[in-house]
């Protein structure tokens, strides 16, 4: 009798407090029901549509699972406590699931810039909240992910089969593995997938390096994710902290150099955490060029197609790239082919798969000029950053060189921002390690 009563007034208090909460987060862009979404017309892209479902759940089991996966990798996972109390068997409501995983979609503008939309989906993981924790505001984080060429690795589509995957020593899966980590400690986390990927899958071709069409379908999910965190019952702090890795280094770089100089978009952030992030596209291309060898030499060809089939359709891919990868490479983009597959196609020899014109006269051919205005016009351009800021970047990074990142953090502070560069060991795969171990200590001063 007694337990049935102490039921009853757990429940109540947690009516309340969800009745206090909904009345109360100010900090929300709007608070739109289920069914007002549903309802809301996609005329306009901010009355658009969003949907969302659970896709996966994680206990506690779940997370010491992927602690020691992690663990086992030589990350340091020893500042994520997990209460191993919180198990299935536990009967208080409210404690489970621990982690939450929900997919979001929406619409955005297609990366062709042609005035047409796409659907996009992500990834948001909501930390358990209990009657305990009901009036607590959690903090946002943004993880945008490395590069990834294969549909499945989307994170709406990774984490419908995390679990059975998580013994897979996968770049892609590692990094959702450690931001969910995040998430038990108390995060909101949130994950795009990128145009191309995920339900934009076969709408639009990959806008791989354009900074605007990443960045626009990002804010556009993001968006659709704290109105689903409304519908959920969450409140949320208002500055975000955004964190990517090599591709969602640059993502996370320019949404948060967008949020800044744009006030009009309502967003802030307090934490800026980058690493392996490539910033001066042109700079790259011209160390690729003058190499004799690279680690991921098709980033550059994921790039040329991503231009071509979307904002640029006027680049002349034969210009750039020689036979058979001319005629052959998009088809390792279509999003059936992994990152190891993709990668073994390529030459490491840039002499081998680009053309003597493109190598030798970049800067010199009147008919190549554009390229260089493109790679000049998606680049990570210095900002004053009112974040903190943080890169790492190992010193051995022979794909996203860690020249660029460097020289980008000097321009970053001469011209009026300023940026904590902390180089690190290994290449652009070893260097995740470090980037992992001190996102975990700059994200616990932010929480």
């Amino acid at each position: 009798m007694k337990k049935k009563i102490y039921k009853i007034l757990v429940l109540s208090l947690m009516g309340i407090m969800l009745t206090i909460q909904s009345c109360n987060n100010e900090d929300s862009l709007a608070d739109v029901s289920s069914n007002s979404v549903e309802k809301a017309s996609n005329t306009k892209l901010d009355e658009v549509p969003v949907k969302s479902e659970v896709i996966a759940t994680f206990d506690s089991s779940d997370l010491v699972n992927i602690k020691n996966k992690l663990a086992g990798l030589g990350i340091d996972v020893s500042g994520f406590k997990i209460d191993k109390s919180e198990s299935s068997k536990t009967k208080l409501p409210g404690l489970l699931p621990y982690v939450k995983a929900l997919k979001v979609t929406t619409r955005t503008p297609h990366p062709n810039r042609s005035g047409g939309y796409i659907d996009v989906s992500g990834v948001l993981l909501l930390p358990s909240k209990t009657i305990f924790t009901d009036l607590q505001k959690f903090r946002i984080m943004v993880a945008t992910p490395p590069t990834y060429t294969l549909n499945n690795e989307a994170p709406t589509n990774l984490f419908k089969n995390f679990k059975s995957k998580l013994k897979d020593n996968d770049f892609q899966l590692n990094f959702l593995a450690f931001f969910t980590l995040q998430a038990s400690n108390g995060f909101i986390v949130f994950f795009p997938d990128y145009p191309g990927f995920g339900d934009s899958y076969k709408q639009c071709q990959h806008p791989y390096l354009d900074s605007k069409a990443m960045v626009n379908s990002t804010l556009d999910l993001l968006k659709a994710s704290q109105n689903t965190l409304s519908s959920e019952g969450y409140r949320y702090k208002s500055e975000l902290i955004i964190t990517g890795y090599s591709l969602g280094g640059f993502v996370a770089a320019s949404i948060a150099r967008e949020i800044e100089t744009n006030p009009s978009l309502g967003y802030t952030s307090n934490l800026l955490f980058t690493g392996g992030t490539p910033c001066n596209l042109k700079q790259i291309t011209d160390i690729v060029r003058a190499s004799k060898k690279t680690q991921h030499t098709y980033f550059l060809t994921y790039g040329l197609w991503g231009y071509k089939l979307n904002a640029y359709p006027n680049i002349n891919i034969k210009d750039f790239l020689k036979e058979p990868y001319a005629s052959t490479s998009l088809s390792y983009f279509d999003g059936t082919h992994g990152d190891l597959e993709v990668n073994a196609y390529f030459s490491q020899y840039p002499k081998k798969m680009y053309t003597e014109k493109f190598i030798k006269y970049l800067d010199t051919d009147p008919s190549l000029a554009y390229m260089n205005d493109i790679l000049n016009e998606n680049s990570v351009k210095p900002w004053k950053n009112k974040c903190r800021f943080i890169m790492t970047h190992g010193i051995s990074d022979v794909s996203v060189y860690y020249q660029n990142a460097y020289d980008f953090s000097l321009q970053q502070n001469k011209n009026g921002g300023k940026v904590t560069f902390i180089p690190t060991e290994g290449d652009h795969i070893i260097a995740v390690k470090p980037y992992f171990d001190k996102m975990t200590f700059y994200t616990a001063l932010y929480k």
